[in-house]
This record gives structure tokens, C-alpha cells and sequence, in this order.
């Protein structure tokens, strides 16, 4: 299974992460960390 970003929820994402990495370093990557994460676990286990 593939994955896409629409193009908004992109913007929102890096904007997101960008602001995350403002309040403290490493922030904006441990939440994409984690969002890449929730994707990977929703693409491994579609109906749970």
C-alpha cells in the first residue's frame, strides 16, 4: 500500500514540524518521527 500527502496537509505537516523544532531542538523531527510512524503502523495493520 502507498501513502500520499494531500498537498495542503504537506504544508501543514513541514509547517508543523517547523514550528515544533522553533520550541525546542529536535522537537520538529521526533514529530515526524512520529507521524511517519502512525503512517507505517496504519499501512502494516489497515483494519485495526
Amino acid at each position: 500500500m502507498n501513502y500520499s500527502f494531500h498537498p495542503e496537509a504537506e504544508i501543514e505537516f513541514i509547517e508543523a514540524g517547523e514550528y515544533y523544532e522553533e520550541k525546542g531542538s529536535g522537537l520538529g523531527y521526533d514529530f515526524a518521527v512520529e507521524v511517519y510512524s502512525a503512517i507505517e503502523r496504519t499501512i502494516t495493520f489497515p483494519k485495526a
